[in-house]
């Protein structure tokens, strides 16, 4: 532990005999919730391509407690690096040269943030996504006063939950991403209906959807391979 960080020392090679019990012990460490997680690299003599996506499996487990607690990777070799570079997992989990770096970024924000609330199909569910999300966004430290990306955010999400309870009527996942200066915001259900935007506020059906295209840099909806669909959308800074 430094400075109410907790770093985790790789040694050796991390392969498909050792990412299991990695996986295990960083969610382990994760729970502990550390002011950082610090993933040093220095020691790790081989990393098998197939096995390079075990830190993003941590980050976006269920289990895990980040993004509030960071979790970050330092001091890898460089062939380590450019691999890390490669599965582009430095756009979401920091990789710093050394871990003073690591250390000196630990407290700061993120350049990625992801969260995620699970909601019923019931008539509440808009009101609660309201809330999580400015509470969100205000963790997040984007409530500013001379920005309206939150309440932006509020009406997008407002509107994507009721247009899913209405038209899927199953259960739902609202889930935040901020990615540099976008804010990516999505709703999934496992209807099998993809939904539609209506042409004009006044349609019947398709309003929530309309909405979203008004407010939002780019939306769009995509069908999951194993059913339902999840409809998306990014909002600026």
């Amino acid at each position: 532990m430094r400075d109410g960080c907790l770093i985790v020392a790789f040694t050796g090679s991390i392969d498909l005999g050792s990412v299991s019990h990695i996986q295990r012990t960083l969610l382990k460490d994760l729970s502990d919730q550390p002011e950082a997680l610090i993933c040093d690299l220095s020691g790790v003599t081989h990393l098998d391509p197939i096995c390079a996506g075990v830190f993003a499996t941590v980050a976006n487990h269920p289990a895990s407690h980040w993004p509030s607690t960071s979790l970050l990777l330092c001091a890898a070799q460089p062939a380590m690096a450019e691999l890390l570079g490669r599965l582009q997992a430095p756009q979401f989990l920091p990789l710093y040269g050394t871990l003073q770096e690591a250390l000196d970024a630990a407290l700061e924000r993120p350049s990625y943030l992801r969260n995620e609330l699970v909601l019923a199909p019931a008539p509440r569910a808009a009101a609660a996504a309201r809330v999580f999300v400015r509470d969100l966004l205000a963790y997040w430290e984007l409530v500013q006063p001379e920005t309206t990306v939150v309440e932006r955010a509020v009406l997008v999400a407002d509107a994507l939950v009721t247009n899913a309870v209405v038209q899927a009527r199953t259960e739902l996942r609202l889930r935040l991403e901020l990615r540099g200066d976008r804010l990516h915001i999505a709703v999934y259900d496992d209807s099998p209906r993809l939904p539609q935007a209506a042409l004009a506020p006044e349609a019947e059906g398709g309003r929530g959807l309309w909405l979203v295209e008004q407010l939002a840099h780019a939306w769009g909806v995509h069908r999951h391979p194993d059913g339902g669909e999840g409809v998306w959308c990014t909002l600026k800074l």
